[in-house]
């Protein structure tokens, strides 16, 4: 993946799933998964390794993501 693809500059930054998982995989990135909780309850497969902290709490747990890590956002 190019610099120019993951610059904190674009507003709609999307990324393929094949190079999430590659980016968490080696390390340089975790997974949010940001799914709202009623959503996750009725429909959700979760994410292995992902973090998971719903919307309506993310505020509270900002602090539980690495500061030294990108941070890809998972919602559906």
């Amino acid at each position: 993946m190019s610099e120019q693809q993951m610059s904190s500059h674009d507003s709609d930054l999307r990324i393929s799933p094949e190079d999430a998982f590659a980016l968490a995989k080696s390390g340089e990135a975790v997974i949010l998964d940001v799914v709202s909780s009623t959503s996750y309850a009725t429909m959700h497969e979760a994410i292995a390794g992902a973090i998971r902290i719903p919307p309506e709490e993310l505020a509270d747990r900002v602090d539980e993501l690495p500061k030294s890590k990108t941070i890809i956002t998972y919602c559906t």
